[in-house]
This record gives structure tokens, C-alpha cells and sequence, in this order.
């Protein structure tokens, strides 16, 4: 079998213009037909159509066509803000609890409200359109709208082959829409990168009003924070990540924005309890480090040598850790030297240099997330 064979198998298989008809029919273009010398017209409920015992005239069917295009206007306009109004008051501002029940129950929950209101809404609808039919058109029969092939109307769908689709619009704004959902996050993370943290933050600020949800900018908006010395701030933010990503992910983050502006007695405490609270032993291990680290900071030189002298010893004994060795190495050399141990500190920084030779030691908190 040769090409053309093929291709006049397929159209015989598949006809292209019933198929277009089909699209036709089941669009808000097909508002009408006649069946004999009668016409039955649309109703905004597709399922609902409006006998006329006579066919009505090219400018009955003109006048029709007019109401039926301003109410589908309509009813596409009351369910775009009936969407909106139920992202902006139920969805997000409940986001939270729908999300701690079971997962049929949040469906349920989700797609009840919704779907009852959207019916309610092309019933009250199509009443309000009946009304102005049955005043300008004349009383009409309540039946089914449901044309087939043989009774639509052949000009009224060639008027709708020539006719630009407003569904291309609405396609290429959803498609616009998806888009700056998707890349906006990512232009706030590369400005994070560029270090133009007031950007991230200005940036920030206007997605997640819009999305107040989006667990993956508020770590994102939080880092700018903590760069631009806003720690409190920054703290906030991540405490929202964690519960809108429904985890524990950014809490050690959470403990390293402190470390910049707790009182130092009370950051110990916060250490311990971050410590009761992780059930991995490796990342006590981490905590332990941080905590001994920051004490190094404040000048607690002999407990803090206690403390990454524990450390080095936990790795030489293979153990799991999470923390750096050679930054352990380096920063119990930093302790020793404050201790006057200037041997041991030169032997422990050369240790630590050996290890990771392209290090730059310091004491900065390894507990926050880098984007």
C-alpha cells in the first residue's frame, strides 16, 4: 500500500469536516438549529433548549444569537470571579487545615463548594436569559438542545470556521499565566545568586500575594532578609515555608538566623532544644558542631574546645556526621591558639587545610540554606 492509499484511507476513516461539525455542535457557536418548520434555541444550561413551533426569521435567530453571546459573557465572567473568590477565600486562607485532613475528605471538601456554586450560578443564569428570550423572541417550550449533523444550520457554521476563536486567548493567557507561575520563582532565585536582594524581596512581595502559598519563595524572600540584616524577618519566612511545605525542612535554618541576634544564653537554649527535637544522629552531630562554634564566636574558648575535641573524635571513630571534619579540625585550632595551645592550633590547621585545601575557614553558621 502506497501513500496515497494511506491518505485516502484516512479520509475516508476520518471525516475532517463531520469532525469540525462534531467541535461545532458542543460549542457556545452552535446556539441554535431547526428540526422541520420549527427552531430550537440554547439555553445557557446546554441541556436546556427552547422549542418554537414556528422557524424563526434570519433576524429572530440575529436578535437570539445577540442574547445568548452577552449571557455566555456573562456566566464566563461570573465563573472566572467565582474561581478567583474561591482561591483568595477558601483555598488559601484554609490551605493549611484542608491539607492536615484525610485526603478524601479535602477532595470532597474542594470539589463540593466549588461545583454547587458553579451549578447555582447557570441556574439563576439561564433564568435571567429565559426571561429576556421569552420577552423579545417570544414564549418558547422547554426541551433539549440537541442538534446533530443533519439539522444544524450549514451558513451558521461556516460563519464559525471564519470566525477567530476567542479560545486561542484564553489559551495563551492561561499559557501566560502558568509561565510567570513557574519562572518567577527561578528569576528570584538567580537574583539571590546575584546577590540583588532587594529585588528578591520587592519580587517576593508581589508573588506570594498572589500566591501566598508557594512554600518554595518563602525561603528564597527569608535568605534576602537575612543578608540585608532583617533576622526577625527572616525567621518569619521561614517558619512559613515550613508549614506551607507541610515539613520540618528549613527549622535548622530557622536556628542558624538566630544565632545572628538571640542573647547568647538564650541561643544555647535553643541549640538544646533543637537537639531533643532531631531524631538523626548525624544531625545532632551538626547541631553539637554549630553550637560549639558559636560559642567560639562568644569568646567561650574552653567550652567550645571541649566540645569540637568531642566532635573530632566522633568522626575518627567513623561515625556518620553531617558537619564538616575539616572545618572541625580548623576551628578546635582556633581554640587551642585562644587557649594558648599555639602547637596543637597549628597542628589542627594544617589538618583541616590538608583536608579541604580550598576552604576558606571561618565561623559562619553552616545551618542556612544557600540558594
Amino acid at each position: 500500500m502506497d501513500i496515497m492509499e494511506i491518505l485516502k484511507t484516512v479520509k475516508e476513516t476520518v471525516n475532517i469536516d463531520n469532525f469540525r461539525k462534531n467541535v461545532f455542535i458542543n460549542s457556545q457557536y452552535c446556539n441554535w438549529y431547526n428540526v422541520g418548520n420549527n427552531t430550537i434555541l440554547a439555553g445557557i444550561m446546554r441541556n436546556i433548549g427552547y422549542f418554537y413551533k414556528d422557524k424563526l426569521s434570519a433576524e429572530g435567530i440575529q436578535s437570539a444569537g445577540k442574547i445568548y453571546r452577552k449571557y455566555t459573557t456573562i456566566m464566563n465572567c461570573v465563573v472566572g470571579v467565582e474561581i478567583l473568590l474561591y482561591i483568595y477565600l477558601v483555598i488559601f486562607p484554609f490551605f493549611l487545615q484542608f491539607m492536615k485532613q484525610q485526603f478524601i475528605i479535602s477532595v470532597l471538601a474542594l470539589s463540593i463548594i466549588p461545583l454547587l456554586a458553579l451549578y447555582l450560578s447557570y441556574i439563576v443564569v439561564n433564568k435571567i436569559y429565559e426571561n429576556e428570550i421569552f420577552k423579545t423572541i417570544g414564549e418558547a417550550k422547554k426541551t433539549v438542545f440537541k442538534p446533530t449533523l443533519k439539522n444544524i444550520d450549514e451558513q451558521a457554521f461556516q460563519t464559525y470556521l471564519k470566525t477567530p476563536k476567542k479560545s486561542i486567548y484564553v489559551v495563551l493567557l492561561l499559557a501566560i499565566i502558568f509561565l510567570g507561575y513557574v519562572l518567577t520563582p527561578l528569576t528570584i532565585q538567580n537574583l539571590n545568586r546575584d546577590k540583588k536582594y532587594n529585588s528578591v524581596i520587592r519580587l517576593s512581595n508581589i508573588y506570594l500575594k498572589i500566591v501566598p502559598i508557594a512554600s518554595s519563595v518563602y525561603p528564597q524572600r527569608a535568605y534576602a532578609k537575612l543578608k540585608l540584616g532583617q533576622y526577625e524577618g527572616a525567621v518569619a519566612d521561614y517558619k512559613l515555608a515550613n508549614e506551607y511545605s507541610l515539613s520540618d525542612t528549613y527549622s535548622s535554618d530557622i536556628v542558624g538566623v538566630k544565632t545572628y541576634y538571640m542573647p547568647y544564653k538564650k541561643m544555647l537554649g535553643e541549640f538544646d532544644r533543637a537537639m531533643n527535637e532531631e531524631n538523626i544522629e548525624a544531625a545532632r552531630y551538626l547541631l553539637r558542631y554549630e553550637k560549639a562554634v558559636y560559642q567560639l564566636k562568644n569568646k567561650d574558648y574552653k567550652t567550645a574546645y571541649a566540645e569540637l575535641n568531642d566532635l573530632v573524635n566522633v568522626y575518627s571513630q567513623n561515625k556518620d556526621v553531617f558537619f564538616s571534619p575539616a572545618y572541625a579540625y580548623y576551628n578546635r585550632g582556633v581554640a587551642r591558639a585562644a587557649l594558648g595551645d599555639g602547637v596543637g592550633a597549628k597542628a589542627d590547621k594544617a589538618k583541616a587545610k590538608s583536608m579541604c585545601p580550598e576552604c576558606e575557614f571561618n565561623q559562619e553558621t553552616t545551618l542556612i540554606h544557600t540558594p
